[in-house]
């Protein structure tokens, strides 16, 4: 036997014994190896290349904590006003630029002491009284609202200022016409910037100031060229791409830009700051902003069994002022909505992204009304405008956090960020939290542990595939069984949340090399701890009271009505309309592209960005299949499936992969030479002599089962008396035509197959 076959069937064991092994690999210390962690994985673009990323971000990351100076909150020295013990004034000092300033604690800012000891009473202060641009590094601000990005904006200084949404950064830029704006289109009001209008607004004389949406910066530095080091990098709302990454993996990019700029030219901004497991994040310099004046909550909280009940009941006792109810469910809106009052229903209004537009359909409101103010009387808000928009109105706040969905289940750093949309002096009237329960949760029993358990087992991956690039450099015949090594290994780099979803604990970097994915194991932490947050109603009461006053808490219980039971089932029924027509509006922009000979990966993932997540899943399963069936075949098998489970999805990708492979690929010519047509096979039988094939080629061990699910998938089978399966002919979806084969020398089937 020969070494590839050997090392075939070890790969096939990596669900067992050798994944103990990789688990009990001894990783150095990130704090005394942090280096390796930068250069773990696939090798770069060039050698040359590899030095310089290398290069820029070690000389960064691996220095001592650079703290900050006045030099580097004040543009012109700092003069005050000595206050005698005796209590009279003495002479003008002033503060040396190099001055090392940790915090903006007992700070002066340029004001006579007796200033800043006055209480505010109830207005803010703004950053921007005190401090002439940004500080350096991670800047904790506490609370929402004190002008942070306007202060940069204002800066002597060239500027890129990165938020999380496009909704943000348009609504900045379009208070401060000075800026550029750089992201997609805004309907209505703005086209996608091109890297022309980009390169103009470079060229004009003054500080720049850019204003891009995190997934435009890497195209925003590609224009700006060697020149980036010359701009100051603020990020704003960072905890926001921690919570946002595991469905924007693509976030995470930004972390790797920001640490190429120079230390004292880059800031992460947030209100309500978590813990980084970036290793090179720990090292940032921190500055905290302590306020004298914080915003005081005073909170009814209500735990319930039935939220929309809940929501109703609370929204008609306010019966003539302003109510925002910020819940992220657009069906549950809906659901509240239908069940007001035709009057009431007249007064409403939904905020929420342009993807959702139909969803919304007639109760859609594109953006706040005039000078900031909410546009109706009843205003619900989805999570794109939970951060970054100012709203400058009165009214009663309502939020709702319900478990039934994982995306509409808020943490407590959420409920701060929309308690912060308001920048009325009182404007918050009142503020209800509703929630609901899960009942059960596994607690973890230490956080911090937890996340070390997940870095070390990243780490493990990385090394591992860092010894199957070491160990294939050179020579080229062992290229092809090493990626196959490769494949294999990353499937175990993975979590499984609460029994629920599946997230990666690595990616690959801007540079193209395989690191820990550190935003994801942050999500992980979050979510886990957001699950035993909500284990039982006292829980969350518990939890909530250290950061606010709990003026009253009642936990309800509602009978569902018939009625209710009608309304959600109508709209639930309406919303899978809409998702049907929304999947028929891609075939067609899918068949006019193929007419037109634009049909690619391109066009394809640019018109995903903007479709809502069960259009997008179809797009995506598209994606991964066109090149292998005719057209006509494929859409149709996606339509059949739309509405099912990923594992469907797995058995029709079976199928057209092996549909697909050559005829004398030596995967399929294993499979012909096992079964024969019209021959009948016991589900044992079926998997001893697939086991083997299964092994060598895909480099798996199933379950028992699996092995009867993956005869299907090739051939259509019948079912006979004593539970026997027999096999009547190849390709069980009735594909016309091939539009291209997988070649025979292709063995990686590893990322072609799912098992």
């Amino acid at each position: 036997m020969s070494i590839e076959d050997e090392l075939a069937k070890e790969i096939a064991g990596l669900d067992s014994s050798f994944i103990d092994e990789l688990y009990n690999l001894q990783i150095p210390d990130e704090k005394t190896n942090l280096s390796e962690v930068i250069t773990l994985g696939t090798t770069p673009v060039s050698e040359e290349h590899s030095k310089e990323v290398k290069s820029s971000i070690v000389e960064n990351q691996l220095e001592e904590t650079v703290p900050n100076t006045y030099g580097d909150l004040h543009d012109a020295p700092v003069e005050y006003i000595e206050i005698l013990s005796s209590g009279k004034v003495g002479e003008t000092k002033t503060i040396p630029q190099d001055t090392v300033i940790t915090s903006l604690d007992n700070l002066l800012f340029g004001r006579a002491p007796e200033v800043i000891r006055e209480e505010v009473g109830d207005s803010f202060w703004n950053l921007a009284d005190f401090i002439d641009k940004m500080p350096h590094g991670i800047i904790d601000k506490k609370i929402p609202g004190i002008g942070a990005t306007t202060l940069e904006i204002n800066s002597k200084r060239n500027s890129i200022i990165v938020f999380p949404t496009k909704a943000l950064a348009y609504g900045k830029h379009s208070k401060h016409p000075n800026t550029l704006y750089v992201g997609s289109e805004i309907k209505g009001e703005k086209e996608k910037v091109t890297n022309q209008q980009i390169e103009e607004y470079l060229a004009k004389d003054g500080y720049k100031k850019l204003l891009v949406v995190a997934d435009s910066l890497g195209r925003l530095l590609s224009i700006i060229g060697k020149n980036y080091k010359d701009y100051f990098l603020m990020i704003d709302e960072i905890d926001v791409l921690q919570t946002d990454n595991n469905f924007r993996p693509q976030l995470e990019n930004v972390i790797d830009y920001y640490l190429m700029f120079p230390l004292k030219n880059r800031c992460m901004v947030t209100a309500t700051m978590k813990e980084f497991s970036n290793p090179h994040l720990k090292t940032e310099c921190r500055f905290p902003i302590t306020w004298k004046y914080n915003t005081h909550r005073n909170i009814d909280l209500l735990h319930t069994d039935n939220v929309t009940q809940a929501v109703i009941e609370k929204v008609i006792s306010h019966p003539t002022e302003k109510v925002f109810i910020a819940y992220n469910s657009i069906l549950q809106i809906r659901n509240i909505i239908s069940s007001l009052d035709e009057e009431t229903r007249k007064e409403c209004a939904i905020l929420c992204s342009e993807a959702s537009i139909k969803e919304a359909g007639e109760y859609f409101a594109p953006k706040l009304g005039d000078n900031n103010t909410l546009p109706a009387r009843i205003n619900f808000a989805t999570c794109c405008y939970f951060t970054g928009i100012d709203i400058e109105d009165s009214y009663h706040l309502i939020t709702v956090s319900d478990v039934r969905r994982s995306h509409s289940m808020l943490t407590l750093d959420r409920m701060t960020q929309i308690h912060g949309r308001c920048r009325k002096v009182n404007g918050i009237l009142s503020e209800t939290i509703i929630y609901n329960t899960l009942g059960y949760v596994s607690v973890m029993e230490s956080m911090e542990k937890y996340t070390a358990t997940l870095l070390n087992k990243a780490q493990k991956v990385l090394k591992v595939l860092e010894s199957a690039d070491t160990i294939s450099q050179g020579d080229y015949t062992l290229t092809d069984l090493f990626a196959i090594i490769k494949e294999a290994i990353r499937e175990k780099a993975q979590e499984r949340i609460a029994g629920n979803e599946l997230i990666n604990l690595t990616r690959k970097d801007v540079h193209g090399k395989d690191v820990p994915a550190y935003l994801n194991i942050d999500y992980i932490i979050e979510r886990t701890e957001l699950y035993s947050t909500y284990f039982m109603p006292e829980t969350l009461k518990e939890v909530l009271r250290k950061q606010v006053k709990i003026i009253s808490y009642n936990s309800l219980n509602y009978d569902v009505s018939p009625e209710q039971n009608i309304i959600e089932k109508t709209n639930k029924d309406a919303q899978n309309k809409l998702t049907d027509s929304n999947i028929q509006d891609a075939i067609k922009y899918i068949k006019t592209l193929s007419t037109t000979g634009q049909l690619n990966d391109n066009t394809l993932y640019s018109y995903t960005r903007h479709c809502r997540s069960k259009t997008k899943i179809f797009l995506e399963r598209f994606i991964k299949l066109y090149r292998y069936v005719d057209l006509d075949s494929l859409l149709h098998q996606l339509w059949e499936i739309r509405t099912s489970n990923s594992v469907v999805f797995k058995n029709l990708n079976n199928t057209v992969m092996y549909w697909a492979l050559d005829e004398e690929h030596p995967f399929k010519v294993a499979i012909r030479r096992c079964f024969t047509l019209n021959r009948s096979y016991s589900a044992n039988e079926i998997q001893d002599k697939l086991t083997p094939i299964v092994q060598y080629h895909l480099h798996k061990v199933l379950k028992p089962r699996k092995y009867v699910v993956l005869l299907k998938a090739v051939y259509t089978t019948s079912r006979t008396s004593g539970n026997k399966y027999t096999i009547r002919n190849e390709n069980p979806r009735g594909f016309k035509e091939h539009t291209g084969r997988i070649a025979t020398k292709e063995n990686n089937l590893l990322r072609l197959f799912m098992l």
